[in-house]
């Protein structure tokens, strides 16, 4: 109803004639003929108070077979067929009870809207969809690009309103999902501006900078949640992007007054730790230190140090539950072959919000569900990590809540499969 341009022009001629002092139901008294609707309606679309008859009549001609039969279909408007002079009024319909609504329609033609109205026209079109609104939703709750995969059991945990996790939806449900999302819903949202789509690497991620993020109908209605994320985020202190659950768990060292030993610094619970030494001391520590489970991700082979595989193997002797998870066949193989007792795992979903598949990120070390640490790589090579211990840590507290049910269901499918016939355990 608000998507296309003429219906809003001609329910904003509506509203405007009725009584627009409260919100609530609109009198249906408030009619008004054909002849003068379209004549308004070929004013707002001209910006001209003065129309030829010719383009009033050619408007009539389309209200009177096109939109006025749509908006009565759908119960909005009221026709009354008075001999040659048909009128239309408003019906008394919940949709003019939304306060968004009323904005939008007191500004039909989107001229305080921060775009142009061809903008206005397709963010109201992709917004039509309310699996496009879910998924803006789900951006906007996480931040940064996450794969398809994520975003479509994002969307079907959303959508089933029973409080799903992620980890609990099936590959089954998210995969038809992620086909309509890939093909449809994403190109539209991107079309629209919202959303900015990387084909090749399957990824999406809400704009945030997008002027829609500033007007008011859109702010006050159906992605009114989403907005309000996207102002907190604008808000923040130092306005970058933030693209991992963790580092919204967790403070930066810059954001707090922290203490500083060596190449550790100690925030909110959590220590960095700058520098591929240090860091990988901590991970072999971690490792070294696991009475029951060892929980490791490797997002690729540069990351996988002689050092470690004998650590995870000694771990496995002395009868820890081991499970490396990895996206690459060669670290995969490699594991499989050193610590034959480790549980080989391929991770399907991105549940930090690291893109596993890059070599940068994705490297973690988990112990007995008390101790984590979460590496990370920039673009010039620097390694660094944010380790935690304890199990009220923050970063402990985040893996566990989102890797404990996973690992609850590999531990069970473990014990049903035999570990070396080299079928990675889905993850």
């Amino acid at each position: 109803m608000l998507a296309v341009p003429r219906r809003r022009y001609l329910l904003a001629a509506l509203l405007e004639r009725g009584d627009t002092s409260t919100v609530g139901s609109p009198a249906t008294t408030a009619a008004m003929s054909l002849a003068a609707l379209a004549t308004e309606v070929a004013a707002t679309e001209r910006d001209c108070p003065i129309v030829t008859d010719e383009q009033c009549a050619r408007t009539r001609t389309d209200l009177a077979h096109a939109h006025v039969p749509r908006l009565v279909d759908s119960g909005v408007l009221v026709r009354t067929d008075d001999g040659d002079a048909p009128t239309v009024a408003l019906a008394d319909h919940p949709l003019f009870e939304a306060e968004w609504v009323r904005t939008l329609l007191d500004d039909p033609t989107g001229e305080a809207f921060p775009a142009a109205e061809a903008t206005l026209n397709r963010t109201l079109e992709a917004l039509r969809s309310p699996r496009r609104r879910t998924v803006c939703a789900v951006l906007a709750a996480r931040r940064g690009s996450v794969p398809l995969p994520t975003l479509a059991a994002a969307v079907v945990a959303r959508e089933g309103g029973d409080g799903r996790r992620l980890v609990d939806v099936s590959e089954g449900e998210w995969q038809p999902v992620a086909t309509t999302l890939a093909h449809d819903h994403l190109p539209a949202l991107s079309d629209a501006g919202l959303v900015a789509c990387d084909d090749a690497a399957g990824r999406a991620a809400l704009v945030t900078t997008a002027p829609q993020w500033e007007s008011d109908w859109l702010l006050e209605g159906p992605l009114a949640d989403s907005a309000a994320l996207v102002a907190a985020f604008r808000d923040s202190s130092d306005g970058s992007a933030v693209d991992n659950s963790v580092a919204n768990a967790a403070p930066s060292a810059a954001a707090v007054n922290g203490d500083r030993d060596g190449d550790h610094v100690h925030a909110a619970g959590c220590e960095t730790i700058t520098g591929a030494g240090p860091v990988h001391a901590r991970g072999r520590d971690i490792a070294a230190s696991a009475d029951a489970e060892l929980v490791v991700t490797v997002p690729d082979g540069s990351r996988l140090e002689r050092e470690c595989l004998e650590r995870w193997h000694a771990a496995a002797e002395r009868g820890v539950d081991v499970y490396v998870g990895s996206q690459s066949p060669r670290v995969r193989d490699t594991v499989r072959s050193v610590v034959p007792d480790a549980a080989v795992c391929e991770p399907q979903f991105d549940w930090l919000n690291f893109p596993l598949e890059a070599a940068q990120h994705g490297h973690v070390v988990f112990a007995d569900r008390e101790r984590a640490l979460v590496v990370t790589t920039d673009a010039e090579s620097r390694v660094s990590a944010l380790a935690g211990d304890g199990r009220e840590n923050p970063l402990v507290a985040i893996l566990r809540a989102h890797l404990g049910p996973r690992l609850d269901r590999l531990a069970a499918a473990h014990d049903d499969r035999d570990v070396r016939d080299g079928t990675p355990l889905p993850m």
